[in-house]
């Protein structure tokens, strides 16, 4: 139940009285002039995953939810509700909102309280978001980065599954400004190594046959330490289908590689794609299963070996913990997972996680084996 506030009581009881103004216009005070723009966001949001196969909730409801939620918030902590109180929050305010407030008032209501708890969560993920793109939110990037955390469940703690993980992970990335993660991806040896490559092709390099030739041997020099998390070959291809190589009278040029976001952009390809191929490369689905959650929860809610052992061994891979654990060292290696743990990445590599989850999981995969991977990695990242 939610701490007492003086004698004001739960929002919930407060709100069937009469005496003060009902959560949801309360809520809808608080949301002020953000309301209209965070519909659109949720509009474009909503299209976004009707195009990917998903069935999220209504517009309508998710604006509903958050406002008669944001209601209790403020009403349950005493806050002052004037719009500033929508652009700024504690991840210890949200926290007692999900854990307390909100299972109390569905309680006080007779409703479901972990239906209204992954409704709530969604709505708040959504808002967070919208916050982080438009640049209202008023704290820092790392409040921002832990209440999306928070509202998300840690890595996957709602009943929406796969689609909150990547939710959480893409506002993580946008959270932190696009010269930061540039700084914090270029740190890294391997990408390092990728942009290094790319400025020498930038400087017009013959491209010679598709698998042989001047250009695959720039990509060779700088990838081989590499290997076999980057395959040139495969680079190469990647790059000329992605036109960030682009030959021209059969030499390389290499557009916009100055432009800061067009750099991050490629940087961060450049992480996921070694990422990917350094868990591709193992031949047990456990293992890339359990590296995979690892390297998710680095962003979000870090864990440790023994909560990996904990979760394999939940799902009935016990047996693959140290297969898991050498895949990791790799990833270690790489420098994109901390040597200690609990295991941690920079907040500038959230978008690489991302594109490695999406790439693996996302919309779209037919296989049956791999949406019930999907399922497993979603109870192995539960922290």
């Amino acid at each position: 139940m939610p701490k007492k506030k003086k004698s004001h009581g739960h929002p919930a009881q407060r709100a069937a009285t009469g005496t003060q103004m009902s959560p949801l216009r309360a809520g809808g005070k608080v949301l002020g002039d953000l309301q209209v723009p965070f519909r659109r966001f949720l509009e474009a949001e909503l299209l976004d995953d009707a195009e990917a196969g998903e069935a999220p909730l209504e517009v309508g409801d998710l604006e509903a939810r958050l406002m008669e939620s944001l209601g209790w918030l403020v009403l349950s902590l005493e806050l002052d509700p004037t719009p500033a109180a929508a652009r700024r929050f504690h991840p210890e305010e949200l926290q007692e909102l999900f854990t307390e407030i909100v299972p109390a008032v569905a309680e006080h209501n007779e409703l479901d309280a972990q239906e209204l708890v992954d409704e709530s969560r969604v709505a708040w993920t959504s808002y967070l978001m919208f916050l982080g793109e438009t640049e209202e939110w008023a704290g820092e990037p790392e409040e921002l980065a832990d209440c999306l955390d928070v509202a998300s469940g840690g890595v996957a703690g709602t009943t929406s599954g796969r689609g909150t993980v990547l939710d959480a992970l893409q506002a993580a990335e946008l959270a932190v400004p696009t010269e930061t993660r540039l700084e914090d991806l270029s740190s890294l040896p391997v990408v390092a190594a990728g942009l290094a490559a790319l400025g020498e092709l930038a400087l017009g390099v013959e491209a010679g046959e598709p698998e042989a030739g001047p250009a695959i041997d720039v990509l060779r020099r700088h990838l081989e330490p590499f290997a076999p998390a980057l395959d040139p070959l495969v680079e190469w291809a990647e790059l000329l289908t992605n036109e960030v190589v682009v030959v021209v009278d059969g030499k390389t040029t290499v557009p916009a590689l100055d432009d800061v976001d067009h750099r991050c952009d490629v940087a961060t390809t450049i992480l996921a794609s070694a990422v990917s191929g350094t868990l591709a490369a193992s031949e047990s689905p456990a293992a890339i299963v359990g590296a995979l959650s690892a390297v998710t929860a680095s962003v979000l809610d870090p864990m440790t070996s023994g909560r990996l052992r904990e979760l394999l061994t939940e799902s009935g891979d016990e047996d693959e913990f140290e297969t898991t654990s050498a895949l990791l060292a790799r990833i270690v290696d790489l420098g994109v997972l901390s040597s200690v743990e609990p295991w941690t990445a920079r907040p500038g590599l959230a978008g690489a996680v991302l594109d490695v989850v999406d790439g693996f999981f996302g919309p779209g995969e037919e296989d049956t084996d791999d949406t019930d991977d999907t399922e497993d990695a979603g109870g192995v990242t539960d922290a």
